[in-house]
């Protein structure tokens, strides 16, 4: 093996995996924010609320995340809205995630015995502020396993961010490949970097966890 292909090129690995991190990091958060008050818009009493709730978990689940990233690159300019390719792939990830976490954040919320949102009610306490202190760290104890291993994939979905020209490690490999035809050498690197990634979030979920965790 020419390990030389890695080390001369590190610079260029190293740059595409930061570009890779912020852009999954940024997905991971806004793919929750967005996702949190669409699991209660498709709870609501208010029906027009249920409704565009309900057709934007069916919609971004049933398309491709390729299809939505393509979207936001190729289809927001002819709606006069001009992304980056950074931006643009964040985007197209962040949509299609926040459908699968809505419905993971729906669940662990429903899961909650009603009637402690009855007391809460009759109680006169808010509901914002009874979701905070009271129905969230029950629900977090039943979300954190889906959503951990959602935000795992959305970890390696980044990869096809490369495929609207954004310099991501997946796709700076394949360009090295295609120089240097050593494959072997560069994709055990970029399997190297992936596993840490994903031992770095595995190791930050399970400190959440243990946060929401109830006292033996």
């Amino acid at each position: 093996m020419e390990w030389s292909v890695v080390t001369g090129n590190a610079g260029l690995l190293a740059a595409a995996t930061l570009n890779t991190v912020a852009i999954a990091a940024t997905t991971i958060v806004l793919s929750v924010v967005l996702a949190f008050p669409l699991a209660l818009m498709r709870d609501s009493r208010v029906a027009p609320l249920r409704v565009i709730a309900g057709i934007y978990s069916w919609t971004t689940r049933a398309m491709p995340t390729l299809a939505l990233l393509f979207l936001a690159y190729y289809g927001l300019p002819e709606l006069g809205i001009y992304l980056d390719p950074v931006p643009a792939a964040v985007a197209g990830l962040t949509v299609s995630a926040a459908g699968y976490n809505m419905e993971y954040i729906r669940a662990a919320l429903k899961a909650v015995p009603r009637g402690q949102y009855e007391a809460c009610r009759a109680l006169g306490i808010p509901f914002p502020l009874a979701l905070r202190r009271l129905i969230l760290p029950q629900a977090m104890r039943i979300l954190l396993p889906p959503l951990s291993s959602n935000l795992t994939l959305l970890l390696k979905g980044s990869a096809l961010a490369s495929l609207v020209a954004v310099n991501e490690l997946t796709g700076q490999a394949m360009a090295l490949i295609s120089d240097t035809y050593r494959p072997i050498e560069i994709l055990i690197v970029v399997a190297v970097v992936y596993l840490a990634l994903n031992g770095v979030l595995v190791a930050v979920q399970k400190g959440v966890e243990r946060q929401f965790r109830l006292p033996a």
